[in-house]
């Protein structure tokens, strides 16, 4: 399972009784997770800005999930998404949106989000 910064950082924050955590542990399981390389720069950005080590937080995310790196195709499918996705009116949909779900196209997996910018897609679960 491809899994959105938004994921992650629900994961960090909550306590694993939390019903948020429950939710997500849910649909993950065993599964193996995968992210893209530049969601480290999307946690650490979250961390600086909470007070949190970024570090610290970094590796213990590399411990769980699988760090998926930027390829020429995914840089150019993530363009074409963002921009097919902002035609559909979707206008928060950025650049870094279309990374995250390019990756995970790549590896065919389907994406874990809280962001509604993905609820049109059949290949987004999106929890509220």
């Amino acid at each position: 399972m491809f899994v959105d910064t938004s994921i992650i950082v629900e994961i960090f924050r909550d306590d694993k009784d939390s019903n948020k955590f429950q939710e997500i542990y849910e649909h993950i399981k065993d599964e193996p997770l995968f992210i893209s390389i530049i969601q480290l720069a999307e946690l650490s950005d979250w961390c600086l800005k909470n007070q949190i080590n970024s570090e610290e937080r970094v590796t213990r995310l590399k411990q769980i999930a699988n760090v998926i790196p930027l390829n020429e195709k995914i840089c150019f499918e993530a363009a074409r998404l963002k921009h097919t996705m902002r035609k559909k009116s979707t206008s928060k949909f950025g650049l870094l949106d279309g990374i995250i779900l390019a990756s995970a196209r790549s590896m065919n997996q389907r994406l874990l989000t809280t962001d509604n910018d993905f609820r049109s897609l059949s290949d987004a679960i999106v929890l509220q």
